[in-house]
């Protein structure tokens, strides 16, 4: 659990570049991403161990409008630069490295007991949406408030309601390399 904590604060840390510990402690003490990001594995690492997951649940919904099940899978490295509206429902599967801003909805489809799967270092822009049984493969990029229904290859960029491929290598993947 703390290794996965750990690279998860490192991710959101990384655009400010504290320099020192006491900087870094106080940047982390003030940021929203952090401290959703605690909340997040707090909730995790209390369903692992059979403890009630409520009240860590019930802060997220409370403080940010977070709502995650503890049947989800959550990669390390998760960054959250706007932790707001983020709903994730049970079954889905999120990779390492994911950057999800806010409104992100990843949700089952009606009917399926499956959710969608999310690759490593994939970036899911504002108010985008994941439907049903979905892959989202590695390095791809969904565009602000997308719609995605169909499966999207790893290195491309999709858009659109329902969503599109425009590119299918993106820069995110080439900066990967």
């Amino acid at each position: 659990m703390f290794e996965t904590l750990r690279a998860d604060l490192r991710r959101n840390l990384q655009d400010y570049a504290p320099r020192g510990r006491l900087r870094a402690v106080l940047l982390g003490l003030t940021l929203n991403s952090v401290h959703a990001i605690l909340l997040i594995r707090l909730q995790f690492w209390c369903a692992r161990h059979r403890l009630p997951t409520i009240f860590a649940a019930k802060l997220l919904f409370w403080l940010f409008k977070i709502e995650i099940s503890r049947e989800a899978r959550i990669g390390p490295g998760l960054r959250l630069p706007h932790p707001m509206g983020l709903i994730i429902a049970p079954q889905v599967v999120v990779g390492a490295n994911c950057d999800l801003y806010a409104d992100v909805r990843l949700v089952l489809a009606n009917g399926l007991r499956e959710g969608p799967r999310i690759g490593n270092h994939v970036f899911l822009g504002d108010g985008a949406k994941v439907v049903g049984r979905v892959n989202v493969g590695d390095h791809a990029v969904v565009g602000v408030s997308s719609v995605v229904t169909r499966d999207i290859p790893p290195h491309a960029t999709a858009v659109g309601i329902p969503a599109r491929i425009i590119d299918e290598h993106n820069e995110r993947a080439r900066d990967a390399r």
